[in-house]
């Protein structure tokens, strides 16, 4: 029991280390196979040794019990198999479909059609249930709360609001509008308040930290985690909104080729 104990606590820590993008240590062992697995196809020869150590300081960081715990059940559940005992595992459709539902993708077009969307609704207190799942349905879909019942999103919700409000039986409490990207609300500018609603300081931060690691210690397994813990909470506003400081771009670029 303590030793399974001393397991957990040790998933955990390492669990720490992806701050927050993996909630489970099977996660991160599947994510990291495909990880190694892509760079020992993409490097040179002289670079697959370096792929290696990268490799054999991330087993000693996380602890080998945990990891060979973690591919087990990744193996159970269908997402790697072992065709050579002296090779990597490799990862099954399974597994990339369960990765694909995990990992944040960089999207480098964000098609915008120059306006911005308001969501206002007005649900009575009786329904209360109802007007919370819509809070949670309107932030999973990328929006951005600028007061308790007005919402903003620079992508059209209404195709996907469509849906929810009939299932919910909401007709007549959500009411969607737009404004040009020009515009303004009250006396505040549409890119002021576009910083202020999505919280692009802080996250700009987070991307320049990452940015003045890697530039001194360059970009290994660790550094591709964390990076993709921050662009898990980017919104990937289209590029004309964004402040001319942010760096979220010149971080992927610093990474893409490390990215599977």
């Amino acid at each position: 029991m303590g030793e399974r104990r001393r397991t957990r606590r040790l998933s955990r820590a390492a669990l720490q280390l992806t701050e927050g993008l993996f909630s489970h240590a099977v996660d991160l062992a599947l994510w990291s196979v495909a990880y190694f697995a892509h760079l020992s196809v993409t490097r040179s020869m002289s670079q697959l040794y370096r792929t290696e150590m990268a490799a054999d300081r991330f087993l000693s960081q996380v602890n080998y019990e945990v990891i060979k715990n973690a591919l087990n059940a990744a193996r159970k559940k269908g997402w790697l198999v072992t065709k050579n005992r002296h090779a990597l595992p490799e990862i099954t459709r399974e597994g990339k479909r369960r990765l694909a539902s995990l990992i944040p993708h960089y999207d480098d077009t964000r098609m915008w059609d120059s306006r911005m969307h308001l969501i206002t609704y007005d649900i009575p207190e009786k329904r209360r249930r109802d007007r919370g799942l819509l809070r949670e349905y309107l932030q999973r879909i990328g929006c951005g709360r600028l007061q308790d019942s007005v919402w903003m999103t620079p992508y059209n919700p209404i195709d996907t609001l469509r849906s929810f409000i009939e299932e919910k039986q909401l007709g007549g409490t959500v009411i969607v509008s737009d404004i040009g990207k020009d515009g303004s609300i009250g006396e505040e500018d549409v890119q002021l308040m576009v910083v202020r609603t999505y919280g692009l300081e802080p996250l700009n931060d987070r991307y320049e930290e990452w940015l003045a690691d890697v530039g001194e210690h360059g970009v290994d397994h660790w550094a591709v985690v964390r990076y993709l813990s921050i662009l898990a909470d980017d919104p990937q506003l289209p590029f004309p909104l964004l402040p001319s400081w942010w760096k979220g771009e010149k971080a992927y670029l610093s990474v893409k080729n490390q990215l599977l």
